[in-house]
């Protein structure tokens, strides 16, 4: 009799066993719901200054082993990707904004209006010759470049910042965000609203 309980009891086990694993089985894990419904591990800003700020934080924490901040940054205007002669009021802007916060966080930056051996095209902000760049970094004591790029989607415009060292041109910090597109955006880029 004792058998025959055990058995029942161990097939009952087994039974609910096995419907738990089906159901488990036929819910959706994370990994097969649709990439809209995951959520994002970090809301992207909707502030352009809190975005360029938070940027330049990140690259100045990537820095301080690598960089002494008494040392000059030269920042030049963010392009755009797509066409590396072009830019816009959002890329003179970004540049502008991180400068600031490198200045803000202890950092000597070079003010690029003044500088003469930078190509000034109107309207288009401050783009380096680059043959230049190793005269530049002597004549004014510049030792790294604030540069970067954005590149414009649909919704959003994806964005890269980069500390480049002049003298081996290897880049001592780097940032990716991105930006939502809304009217301020399209007003910086020139498009229409």
């Amino acid at each position: 009799m004792k058998s025959h309980v055990t058995t029942v009891v161990v097939a009952g086990l087994l039974t609910v066993g096995c419907l738990a694993a089906v159901g488990c089985a036929s819910r959706p894990t994370p990994e097969t719901l649709p990439l809209v419904s995951q959520p994002m591990t970090q809301p992207l800003p909707q502030d352009l200054v809190e975005a360029s700020y938070a940027a330049a934080d990140v690259m100045v924490a990537e820095l301080e082993e690598r960089m002494m901040p008494q040392q000059s940054i030269l920042p030049v205007t963010f392009v755009n990707l797509d066409n590396l002669d072009e830019t816009s009021s959002l890329g003179r802007l970004i540049a502008r904004q991180m400068a600031s916060r490198f200045t803000q966080r202890g950092y000597s930056i070079i003010e690029a209006k003044i500088r003469k051996d930078l190509l000034i095209r109107k309207d288009q902000g401050e783009f380096i010759l680059s043959r230049e760049i190793e005269k530049i970094g002597q004549d004014h004591k510049a030792k790294v470049l604030l540069v970067g790029s954005y590149t414009v989607a649909q919704n959003r415009i994806f964005v890269n910042a980069q500390i480049i060292r002049l003298k081996d041109k290897v880049a001592l910090a780097s940032r990716d965000f991105m930006l939502n597109i809304g009217s301020d955006i399209r007003r910086l880029l020139g498009q229409p609203l």
